[in-house]
């Protein structure tokens, strides 16, 4: 690709990928095929184990591969792709992700109506036929359903979120050696400063979740870590629950109250499914909690045997 074509793109589409094989056929066919005039690259940042980098070294080549033989976390590789490309907006789609075909043409057209440092959009329920998949689906991305509002928010999840390339580089970007959570604390970050993230529902991808029971509650537990890790790197609000942990376990009975009345208020027909599903929900919600409360330890006092040593990350 010439240097004057790059001085033209206006999006830079960065996927990072770990053992992807399954789904990044769909993942990259449907960014392709995006019905816009708008000029964008696509650069995919791998690390995978698996046929992931082949996949698209063969079948995809006018898509930028950045192969790496390191293991890197996802904000590492979404660093890796940002530092590759030079489009002034940063769309960040997930590899278990499939975009609306209008999605880039949405999220450009937020980002002309106002100053914001990142637009982002909707997550669908890419495995409706499992339980364990909407009981996942829902956990993590219930705020962020088609159903829901035009609005501000703390956080989007970078799963379908496009940041101005000037806001990335202003606020370094994201932490590079966390599993998870490596979006909430940069966005936090932002908001904290006064910027501006918006959700807009009408941009759209569908998440092809994670299903068996299994491998949806451990991930859970991953999640409740990173998220209590992220709280003591950026003060995010709940901070507090890391000094009074003795209230981590009331956090199953709150989130599935919470997730009650938000089904309630945005998609009253979800929430006569979620009436009969919420144990499993509250299930999902304390393997959550049980890993909130072993990251909620400091690594000095994981050192020191006062706490349970995290086990390794699995894949993100």
């Amino acid at each position: 690709m010439s240097t004057d074509r790059e001085q033209e793109i206006s999006v830079s589409v960065i996927v990072p990928c770990y053992n992807s094989e399954r789904t990044i056929r769909q993942c990259l066919n449907a960014i392709l095929q995006q019905r816009t005039s708008i000029v964008f690259d696509v650069t995919v940042v791998d690390s995978s184990t698996d046929a992931t980098a082949d996949i698209v070294a063969r079948e995809y080549p006018m898509i930028r591969l950045i192969r790496s033989s390191k293991r890197l976390f996802a904000g590492a590789a979404r660093n890796a792709g940002m530092r590759a490309t030079r489009a002034p907006l940063c769309l960040m789609i997930d590899s278990d992700c499939v975009a609306a075909p209008d999605l880039i043409d949405r999220i450009v057209e937020r980002h002309g109506n106002g100053s914001y440092a990142a637009v982002g959009g909707a997550l669908r329920n890419g495995t409706p036929k499992s339980l364990s998949g909407l009981i996942g689906y829902l956990i993590e991305f219930k705020e962020f359903m088609p159903t829901t509002p035009l609005r501000f928010e703390k956080s989007i999840p970078t799963a379908n979120l496009a940041y101005r390339r000037e806001a990335l580089m202003r606020f370094g970007g994201f932490d590079d050696d966390l599993w998870m959570a490596e979006d909430i604390l940069l966005n936090w970050k932002m908001h904290s400063a006064g910027e501006q993230i918006l959700f807009d529902p009408k941009i759209e991808v569908t998440h092809i979740n994670r299903t068996g029971w299994r491998t949806v509650l451990s991930y859970q537990i991953g999640l409740g870590r990173m998220s209590a890790e992220a709280r003591r790197r950026g003060g995010l609000p709940g901070g507090f629950l890391l000094r009074q942990r003795w209230l981590i376990p009331s956090l199953p009975f709150a989130r599935t109250l919470r997730a009650a009345r938000w089904f309630a208020a945005y998609d009253k027909k979800l929430l006569l499914t979620f009436l009969l599903i919420w144990p499993l929900y509250w299930l999902a919600a304390a393997f959550w909690a049980y890993g909130f409360f072993r990251g909620a330890y400091p690594v000095s006092e994981r050192k020191t045997g006062t706490a349970a040593t995290d086990p390794s990350p699995g894949n993100s």
